[in-house]
């Protein structure tokens, strides 16, 4: 173990944790990452590797909690809802509910607005950095439809989406099967969204951390935290299955256990983990020119230079790990049916892993009451690659105590579940206005 005593100690090496690294390092901070895998990990490892400024939806929605309803005796379903006599999780669920109303979702959108913008120019200037180091593309993302309902609602979709300069184009069945060939019969249509793209999430976590290390950084591997240390209402240090760390602040961004993280510190954060799989096949002969949204079956078909990744299905079933050989094959069957052209596939890995999830779909981002040395960054559910270099900026932004990001921050203040309704409708109301009208 180090001996020295890092400013900072983040929790967690995926793509949340690395990204605040990177930004702290770069800004002069001591830094040391504690992770109790190795990296590359986690759904920032296994996930579709979207750049989606496009797609800000928030999960909780009427239509997602009709889907997981519909879902509930159907293992294979693309968002299914598990139900468990835990307490607390039935107060998650029942609170995912009560903000699944399209009020609610107009204003997680105008939010996700504001970090998608910043996001993006942020991707755009590493991206630039990194040179290739990564497959980052910005060539577009093509949604792929087989009901006219669905189609229909897409292309209204789309021109709200043109109108905040976000360009997409509807496309028949015929301009469909000219971008990918693959397309089986069953697609009638699509839409082209063309600030869109993609990155392999392996190459950029690994490019991360080397980053991270240039910059003086440490990150220790295979590094679990079960304790802490304490002075007063102050953490001093966090105790790991590799010894104790000391610091003067922390950063949780451990995704889907930054809530049991928070326990073990006695704060409460509303961090639910939902379970989601990833295919990924050697590359076909056929293999996609850019990303792909299979809208009704609910995955992601995102090409890399030498695979071709089939991702998506949220399962929220807490921590369960168990490997579904039903929901795999629903996957491929549903690739196959839409996409028959791609010929036989040849697996390479199968993953499943889990999301970090919040009752109102939005992320916690902010430093605690108790303990007032620690930072939550967590929460950001299937956008957690997109919005990854906002979050690092916010993080170090809480942690200089700067002020920038001050509204968005308040929005997403990890205690926001407390507030009193008044209260938190005028916060929310100031949040909505600094971010800007949203589509």
């Amino acid at each position: 173990m180090e001996t020295h005593k890092p400013d900072v100690v983040i929790v967690g090496g995926g793509v949340i944790g690395l990204m605040s690294a990177y930004e702290l390092t770069r800004a002069g901070a001591a830094v040391s990452v504690l992770e109790k895998g190795r990296l590359p990990t986690g759904s920032s490892y296994g996930n579709a590797g979207l750049i989606v400024p496009s797609h800000l939806q928030p999960l909780c929605s009427a239509a997602n909690v009709k889907e997981g309803l519909r879902h509930l005796l159907n293992p294979t379903g693309p968002f299914s809802i598990g139900f468990s006599p835990d307490p607390q999780r039935l107060v998650w669920l029942g609170r995912f509910v009560r903000h699944s109303t399209a009020a609610h979702g107009r204003y997680a959108v105008g939010i996700y607005r504001a970090l998608a913008d910043r996001s993006l120019e942020l991707h755009d200037a590493l991206a630039r950095v990194a040179d290739s180091a990564y497959e980052y593309a910005r060539d577009g993302l093509l949604c792929l439809y087989e009901t006219h309902k669905a189609l229909k609602a897409a292309a209204m979709d789309a021109e709200e989406l043109s109108r905040v300069g976000r360009p997409a184009q509807v496309l028949n069945a015929r301009e469909v099967r000219e971008w990918v060939p693959a397309v089986g019969s069953s697609i009638i249509g699509g839409v082209l969204q063309k600030p869109d793209g993609r990155l392999n999430p392996m190459a950029f976590i690994t490019w991360l951390a080397s980053q991270v290390r240039q910059s003086g950084g440490c990150i220790l591997e295979e590094t679990e935290v079960y304790g802490a240390s304490w002075a007063g209402h102050a953490v001093t240090a966090l105790k790991t299955t590799k010894g104790s760390v000391k610091a003067d602040q922390f950063v949780l961004a451990a995704g889907a256990w930054t809530g049991r993280l928070a326990a073990m510190l006695g704060c409460r954060l509303p961090v639910e983990a939902a379970k989601g799989f990833s295919i990924t096949y050697e590359k076909p002969a056929e293999t996609p020119s850019l990303p792909l949204l299979l809208e009704e079956a609910r995955v992601a078909v995102t090409p890399f230079a030498d695979a071709l990744r089939l991702a998506g299905v949220l399962e929220l079933c807490g921590l369960d790990d168990r490997l579904s050989a039903r929901r795999i094959d629903a996957m491929e069957r549903d690739l196959m049916r839409i996409l028959p052209g791609l010929g036989s596939l040849h697996v390479k890995e199968i993953w499943r892993g889990f999301r970090p999830c919040t009752p109102d779909g939005l992320p916690c981002i902010g430093r605690l009451h108790r303990p007032h040395n620690v930072v939550v960054a967590a929460g950001h559910a299937t956008k957690g690659i997109f919005l990854a270099p906002v979050t690092g900026s916010m993080v170090a932004s809480v942690l200089s105590g700067d002020g920038a990001y001050r509204n968005l921050l308040t929005a997403l203040n990890p205690h926001r579940s407390q507030w009193a309704p008044s209260a938190r409708r005028n916060l929310e109301a100031q949040a909505l206005s600094a971010a800007g009208p949203c589509p």
